[in-house]
Order: structure tokens, then C-alpha cells, then sequence
């Protein structure tokens, strides 16, 4: 009949529906974007790693996120088998989205850095987007060849999946059809978790690849599921804390006056390896050459945890930081805790603490008011956007002028403590500093460190215009290390010595024998003990964790140390055996630093050792936990322009104009 559309034949509309049970839904197409951007972001570091099998630690690599993958699928399927409508099409197309643009985010992050994307890293990102660009760009530059399809992917699904959502698939109402395929998912589900016990439980291929077995969509599930059922057992530790005027100390005498002013120069993400004092073939820091010949060098010193927040809570406290992501340490207290500031103090001491990063991050103001700092000044003070050089980092040389202009306010003795930024990633250096362009990530982090050291030389012209030279006590030390392996690649998350080993100096002209070395095992735990003994201080029973570098220091003494991420490795150095214990795969490596001062070839420990060993270590841990009143607000105005808040165990500052 003329003007009506032809019939499909039977065969024909049979095919259509075998066709349309066959194709992969929109959904199950998202996700196998998602699992293949996450593999091939994995192959891109276990490849860079020059692991002796690449097939083996893609296993351990990739297999986890397999599981993940097929747990969504079949969780999918379950929902078609619950209710086969538009509704569910719709909503598994939303959380396959989702799933797709966290395994871009993530694939690139570890293409950039080798580790798994952390929710803090996103807090920042969505938070100031606008100003954490420039870190962004920087990393999109050196990875144009990733960057580029990236985009391509997220812009091309984003405009597909509008489509989608709008005119979505029809769901087969074929209720065996979803049972059928959920079975088939949750065989390979099975398959692959069983894949990936065994790689995982084979024998060690290479070390560095623990990384990236660790970075895992699974992982970080599970991270985030556990960080919200357990918010820190503290049930098992009862640490306190000493506070303001709690620290058992005996004052200088009276015939030491006058009494030293006293700077510290925290120097970020410089490792000891990346210096003069590390390798006397490297030129890039004359500076710090100069000080530890004219001062003390303390050749073997470490840090407890691999995190500026936790390194300043070391350095200006003699006691251990709370071992974990949280920045606990600033969180409002009722009672400052006792510091360096507030020992000082007690003998006329004016204190302040200058830094171009943000005072926002980790809520750096509640930090410094907790450690009875005077004052502290970040880089919003400034008021200045055109020194800001990304979200981290400043022209370092900009604080010069506030921070003398403190120094001269007052006639106190002072305690003046400072950090650098410009060594931090992305390592971008102010347009005034000659440097050369085109380098690799390595070059970049060494011309940072040369830019640091030349405002170290600035900091001690500005004091020597000043006459304070002779009678300042001058203490320059590194925050933690920077890895590279290999040079493209950041490796911090890592605990090897390139990370965890800091330069440590202390000048004071007269007071301390030139050019001398101290080759013992010192902490940045020992930074606080060792300037009050210098100054006249009775230490003896304050209870510090650390002690005085310049006492007997035993050669057996354990110098443990961690990393900052949940689940990251942690472990401590004695002697020239280091232990490094991995909490998510249990296992216990041992490196002989003598045989094998390049951290290459670790031996695996099992066994009665393994379990004294790690119980030791999770000791140590645990033990480091604060105890904060649960869940209870404050807030307060820091430093006339920090208003400052904390909850629970988390805390967050704003600057006031």
C-alpha cells in the first residue's frame, strides 16, 4: 500500500536485537574510556620506572582497577535487573561520567607525578581553580603529548554524554539478558582480583613500582569509605602535649647576656643530595657551602615526616608530629603549645614566622598561633598578586623588606623563623632571575634551588648591613627532600633518602667551631633541643623527643620517618640499615645504605623480625596521635588579618584586608 513504510522482516528485526544486546550501552562505553586512560597512564609510569618485568608490575599495576571497573559494571547491571527503565540509563550514565572524569583527572596527575590523586590535591584544585592554574599549565606543558588527547577525551564526552543524557538508550526489558551479563562481569570481577593476588604476593620486581600498585581506583575507594567510618582511633593513646609554660627548662644565666637573636631558614623541598653539602659536584648552593664553613654541619640528618606542616611542628618543637594526612597540629587550642617561640620567650624573646605560600593552605596562621608565635605574615599580606609565581609559591626575595622591617621594629632578642617556596613544584622562577628555558624537571628543581640559596645570601647581607651577623645564631635546614626517578618524575610520596634527607647548618660566629661536622644521626626532632643548649637553656628534663646534636649521639639511635599519605610507607634509619614497612601490601623491605646507597636493591623480611619490626613501627605511629576534642567549633582573628576556624579535626583560615 502506497504512503506506508515498509514492514522489517522477521530476520531483520532479529538482528536488531541480537545488535542491541551485543553493543556496549553508553555507560559500559565510558568506562572502558576510564579503564583505558587509567592503564595506559599506569604503563606510561611503570615503563618510565625501568622495572626488570613490565608485565609483571603492570599485573599488580592495573589489575586492581580492573576489579573496580567490573564492580561498577556489575553494580550496573544489577540496577537494569532491579528496574530496566529510563531512569536507571540515565543514572548509570551519570555515575559512569563521573567514574570517566575522576580516571582522566587521576591519569593525569600520575603521568605528572607517578602517584595516586589525593582528595586534598582536589580540595585545592576545586577550591581556587583560578589560582592554582599556573601549577596546572606547567604540568600541562611538560606533558603536551598526554594533555592534548586528555582534553580532547573530556571535551568530546562531555558533548556526547549531554547528548546521551537527553536522548538516552533504551534499557532491554529482558530481565535474563542483565542477570547474564552481571554473571559474565562478576567472573571477570573474580578473575582479575585473583590475578592481582597473585602478582601481588610473587616475588619483588622492583621497588619503586609499589607506587604505582598502590595508586589504585580501589584504593582510593576504599580511602575514602575508611576516612569517613574512622576519623583516627585515638582510643589507644593518651598523648599529651606539653603546653605554654609546661616545659621543664632552666634559664640561661645572666653573664651569657647578651642574648643571641636566632633565625631559622626553612628551606623547601631541598634535598640534601640536591646540595653543595650532598655532592660537592653540584654548584647550586654556594651560600649554604659558605654558612656550614663557617658554622657546624650536620651531616646525617632526617625528617619524620616528609610534609612542611609536620616539619615546622619537628623543628620548632623537639617532639614527634602527628603521623598522618591530617594538619591536626593546627587546629585552634585553648593553650598554645610549648615551642620554641614560647621557651624563648620566657627570657624576653619577640617572635615571627614569614613565608610567601599561602596562609590559607592547611590553615598555616592556626599553626603558628598554637606554636605562640608573635606574629606571622604569609603572602596574602603582601597584597601583591604579581609576585605570586602559582598557588604554592612566591617571589621569595618579596618578603625581604616586611620581614627586616619587623626585625627593626623592636629592641628584644628575636626569634625570626622563615620558609622558602620557590623549590617547591612547579618550580616556576620570578621573570627578573636569569635562568635558562627549555630544561627538564630535574634542571627546573635545581635552578629553584640556586634561586633559594641566592635569597639565603640575601637574608645574611641584610643582616650583616645591620651589624646582627656576630651575635644572630643562624640554623638553615631543609623541610624534606625531592626525589626524581627517574629525573622526570617526582617521587616524594617514596621514603628514599633523596626524600627524607635534609641539610642541616647552624652558624654563630664564636659560639660554635668552624667548619666542624657532625657526622651522627640527627632529626629535625633535634633542632629545638640544640639551639636552647647553645643559648644556655637547662634541657635535661624538658622531654623532648628530640635532643642536643652537639651531645654523644649513639650510632644505634632509630630515626623513624614517614610520608604523607594515607597508607604511605613509613619505617626508620639505623645505622646504615633502613627499614621501610608498606602498610597496604604488608611488607617489609630492608636497604643496606652502605652496599647500596642508591636504594636499589632491597632484601623483603618475613618472618618473627618482620612482625617485631612493623609492630615497632605502628608503635611509633600510633603513639604520634593528638587528642582533640571531637567535633568542637572555634574561631578566632589571627594576627589582625587571619580569621581562623577548626572543627573536629580539621581548621581553615581566611585573610581580612
Amino acid at each position: 500500500m502506497t504512503g506506508q513504510p515498509a514492514e522489517d522482516s522477521p530476520a531483520k528485526t532479529g538482528s536488531r536485537a541480537g545488535w542491541r544486546r551485543l553493543r556496549l550501552r553508553p555507560e559500559t562505553t565510558l568506562l572502558v574510556f576510564a579503564a583505558l586512560w587509567t592503564l595506559g597512564a599506569k604503563f606510561v609510569v611503570v615503563r618510565s620506572l625501568s622495572a626488570p618485568s613490565i608485565a609483571t608490575d603492570m599485573a599488580r599495576a592495573g589489575l586492581s582497577d580492573l576489579v573496580f571497573f567490573f564492580a561498577v559494571a556489575v553494580l550496573f547491571s544489577v540496577g537494569y535487573v532491579w528496574a530496566p527503565r529510563h531512569l536507571v540509563a540515565q543514572v548509570t550514565l551519570v555515575v559512569s561520567a563521573i567514574v570517566l572524569a575522576w580516571s582522566l583527572l587521576n591519569a593525569a596527575w600520575l603521568i605528572a607525578t607517578g602517584v595516586q590523586l589525593q582528595p586534598s590535591v582536589l580540595r585545592v584544585l576545586g577550591g581556587d581553580l583560578a589560582e592554582f592554574w599556573p601549577v596546572v599549565k606547567t604540568h600541562l606543558a611538560h606533558n603536551l603529548a598526554y594533555a592534548i588527547p586528555i582534553m580532547a577525551t573530556v571535551a568530546g564526552g562531555g558533548g556526547w554524554l549531554v547528548w546521551r543524557l537527553v536522548h538516552p538508550v533504551p534499557a532491554l526489558s529482558d530481565r535474563r539478558h542483565h542477570v547474564c551479563r552481571g554473571a559474565v562481569l562478576a567472573a571477570l570481577m573474580a578473575a582479575s582480583c585473583l590475578g592481582h593476588m597473585i602478582a601481588s604476593g610473587g616475588a619483588q620486581t622492583a621497588y619503586a613500582s609499589a607506587v604505582i600498585g598502590f595508586s589504585s581506583h580501589w584504593h582510593a575507594l576504599t580511602h575514602v569509605l575508611s576516612a569517613a567510618t574512622d576519623r583516627h582511633d585515638v582510643t589507644s593513646t593518651r598523648r599529651t602535649l606539653a603546653r605554654v609554660g609546661e616545659r621543664e627548662i632552666g634559664l640561661p644565666q645572666s653573664d651569657r647576656q647578651p642574648l643571641p637573636n636566632v633565625v631559622i631558614i626553612l628551606l623547601e623541598s631541598v634535598s640534601l643530595h640536591a646540595t653543595a653539602l650532598g655532592d660537592p659536584q653540584k654548584t647550586t648552593t654556594p651560600n649554604l657551602a659558605r654558612l656550614a664553613a663557617e658554622g657546624v654541619e650536620f651531616v646525617s640528618t632526617r625528617t619524620p615526616a616528609a610534609q612542611t606542616g609536620k616539619a615546622f611542628w619537628a623543628v620548632l618543637t623537639g617532639s614527634t608530629p602527628e603521623i598522618s594526612p591530617d594538619y591536626a597540629e593546627a587546629v585552634l587550642a585553648d593553650t598554645a603549645y610549648a615551642s620554641l617561640a614560647s621557651l624563648l620567650a620566657r627570657v624576653g624573646y619577640r617572635s615571627a614566622f614569614f613565608e610567601m605560600s599561602k596562609g590559607s593552605f592547611q590553615c598555616a596562621p592556626g599553626l603558628f598561633a598554637n606554636l605562640a608565635f608573635d606574629w606571622a605574615w604569609f603572602r596574602e599580606n603582601l597584597e601583591d598578586p604579581t609576585t605570586h609565581l602559582g598557588y604554592f609559591n612566591g617571589d621569595d626575595f618579596s618578603m625581604i623588606e616586611p620581614m627586616f622591617q619587623w626585625v627593626d621594629a623592636g629592641k628584644q632578642p628575636f626569634l625570626l623563623t622563615l620558609i622558602t617556596s620557590v623549590s617547591h613544584d612547579p618550580y616556576v622562577l620570578p621573570d627578573w632571575y636569569e635562568h635558562e628555558a627549555g630544561q627538564s624537571r630535574y634542571e627546573q628543581y635545581l635552578e629553584a634551588i640556586r634561586f633559594t640559596d641566592a635569597f639565603v645570601g640575601k637574608v645574611l647581607a641584610e643582616l650583616e648591613m645591620r651589624g646582627l651577623s656576630d651575635n644572630t645564631l643562624l640554623c638553615v635546614i631543609g623541610d624534606h627532600g625531592e626525589g626524581f626517578r627517574p629525573e622526570s618524575r617526582r617521587i616524594r610520596w617514596s621514603p628514599f633518602e633523596e626524600v627524607i634527607r635534609v641539610p642541616w647548618v647552624i652558624r654563630w660566629p664564636g659560639r660554635v667551631q668552624a667548619g666542624s661536622r657532625i657526622t651522627g644521626p640527627c632529626s629535625q626532632l633535634d633542632v629545638t633541643p640544640t639551639i636552647l643548649r647553645l643559648i644556655g637553656f637547662q634541657i635535661d628534663a624538658a622531654g623532648f623527643d628530640g635532643t642536643d646534636a652537639f651531645g654523644p649521639l649513639p650510632s644505634d639511635r632509630r630515626l623513624y620517618f614517614s610520608t604523607p599519605y594515607r597508607d604511605s610507607p613509613l619505617g626508620y634509619v639505623q645505622e646504615d640499615r633502613k627499614l621501610v614497612y608498606w602498610p597496604y601490601t604488608d611488607k617489609l623491605y630492608e636497604f643496606d645504605l652502605a652496599a647500596d646507597p642508591g636504594e636499589e636493591s632491597p632484601l623483603v623480611i618475613d618472618g618473627p623480625e618482620k612482625d617485631a619490626v612493623i609492630a615497632d613501627i605502628v608503635r611509633w605511629k600510633r603513639d604520634s596521635r593528638f587528642v582533640i576534642p571531637a567535633r568542637r567549633f572555634r574561631e578566632r582573628l589571627l594576627y589582625e588579618h587571619w580569621q581562623a576556624f577548626s572543627s573536629g579535626r580539621s581548621a581553615w583560615a581566611y585573610y581580612v584586608p
